[in-house]
């Protein structure tokens, strides 16, 4: 590989022939050039392709605020720097409404006859109180409910009879 010595000497100083030294010298070459030559990233391979539909930012909205808590303001960023889609902060809170008002839906639709025994009280998020009514036996979250007082009446109001 250096050439400072002929291969018939090196040949035969070794008993092998010269056809053996060139391949071991070629052997070697390449394992010098993968050394030494830029390395293929397997982070660079694509490892699928996802259609991405108005429908799908939107689960992603959804998921990115309620999974991951994201503001407003970062999906937002996040839809311009990744997507290069363009929304506003009042698109975010309109698509979040509507999601509200289908879990409302479903929330309505539930069969709560199976509580026997409710557990009710309070939490807040910052200073607005939460009414949470949870069935004891099942752990079944059947009320979580944002109020503006915490009093007889609006309890008698939400709980379920």
């Amino acid at each position: 590989m250096t050439k400072t010595e002929p291969v018939t000497s090196l040949a035969k100083k070794h008993q092998v022939s010269r056809k053996f030294l060139y391949q071991q010298s070629n052997k070697a070459n390449e394992a010098l050039e993968e050394a030494f030559s830029p390395s293929t990233n397997d982070d660079d391979d694509v490892l699928f392709n996802l259609p991405i539909t108005k429908a799908w930012l939107f689960q992603l909205i959804l998921a990115l605020v309620l999974i991951c808590r994201s503001s407003f303001r970062g999906v937002v960023e996040l839809l311009r720097d990744l997507f290069d889609f363009h929304t506003s902060v009042g698109t975010i809170h309109n698509r979040l409404a509507v999601a509200s008002q289908s879990a409302n839906k479903i929330n309505q639709s539930q069969d709560l006859s199976f509580v026997e025994i409710g557990l009710h009280d309070e939490i807040f998020q910052g200073s607005k109180p939460v009414l949470v009514g949870i069935d004891a036996a099942s752990t079944y979250y059947y009320l979580l409910e944002a109020a503006e007082h915490r009093d007889a009446d609006t309890w008698g109001n939400l709980v379920p009879r």
